[in-house]
């Protein structure tokens, strides 16, 4: 009986607390502020899942941009050099289509520099009778062929390195060597037939004597 008395009075006192104002008034307080403080959560969430959503949105927009731009500038650059190249072939073709000509050239380039060259040896007094009827002739010979050289360097042809020039074994081909102990490299002293060549290619190179310093 007294047992029975005591948990009695234990679950009355549970009761008791269970009822305080104090717990009724929190509880009533906390269902009456749950739909406000739930809605505003729910609103943030939704702005913040939008603002994420944006923010990936330019994310990706950005990323296609560089891209695209990168792309731009490939296109840009392969244009430039397609440009460049077609450019330098045509200038290629313009210059060694006639490169076969230009060989041909060669025994009359040669023609007139022994031409030259034996009216530079003729002492001519252009003075007397006999000098003044070939003066004519020599300064006609003289005309044409700074004629000649003027048309053949404006197609590209142009005369090698000869005489003191530097040995270079592209440009000569050296008949005879010396030794000359005065010359600091390998040297052109002689030059028997002239090279030439047409824009960077070789018609043909200068037959020389070479003198080296050892």
């Amino acid at each position: 009986m007294f047992l029975k008395n005591i948990i009695k009075k234990s679950s009355d006192e549970a009761m008791g607390e269970t009822n305080s104002p104090e717990i009724n008034e929190k509880s009533n307080n906390s269902d009456n502020q749950s739909p406000e403080v739930q809605g505003a959560s729910t609103a943030q969430n939704d702005e913040a899942a939008k603002i994420a959503s944006l923010e990936a949105e330019c994310a990706a927009v950005q990323a296609k941009l560089a891209e695209t731009h990168d792309r731009m500038l490939r296109i840009a650059a392969d244009a430039e050099n397609m440009r460049k190249r077609m450019e330098r072939e045509k200038a290629d073709t313009r210059i060694y289509s006639i490169q076969e000509f230009a060989k041909d050239l060669l025994p009359v380039i040669d023609a007139f520099d022994k031409a030259m060259s034996a009216i530079e040896l003729t002492q001519i007094n252009f003075e007397t009778e006999e000098g003044k009827k070939v003066a004519g002739i020599v300064e006609g010979v003289q005309l044409v062929s700074k004629v000649f050289q003027d048309a053949v360097k404006k197609h590209g042809i142009e005369r090698l390195p000869g005489k003191d020039a530097p040995f270079n074994p592209t440009y000569h081909n050296a008949i005879a060597k010396v030794v000359d102990a005065s010359l600091t490299q390998e040297t052109v002293i002689d030059e028997f037939m002239a090279g030439y060549k047409i824009g960077e290619r070789i018609l043909r190179t200068a037959m020389v004597r070479v003198g080296a310093p050892d």
